[in-house]
């Protein structure tokens, strides 16, 4: 995903590169949200406080698509994203209860 947005980067495509990150971003905040689960309360508070800086990003620059992935990896890679922006949105909007 790195070496992509790096690649669109490079080639001056903002639209691929955003959309690239976004994804990477829905990516870790289902990591973080997992993780949260497991560790320690003290741990478990800042990886919440994480959650709420990605969720007020994300409040302040809502989730779009910003190019057509579908042409990577024969569309996988757009599947597996709708399906992690799906959840992510989910964790980010309930993160008391996902992480509790």
């Amino acid at each position: 995903m790195t070496q992509l947005a790096l690649e669109s980067l490079r080639a001056n495509d903002a639209a691929r590169t955003l959309e690239l990150l976004e994804l990477d971003l829905d990516g870790g905040v289902i990591s973080l949200a997992r993780l949260a689960k497991e560790v320690a309360p003290a741990e478990r508070e800042r990886l919440t406080d994480a959650l709420r800086q990605i969720r007020a990003y994300r409040q302040a620059h809502p989730r779009r698509t910003e190019a057509d992935l579908g042409s990577l990896a024969s569309g996988l890679l757009a599947r597996a994203a709708n399906e992690g922006g799906k959840r992510a949105r989910q964790i980010l909007e309930e993160i008391d209860q996902h992480i509790a």
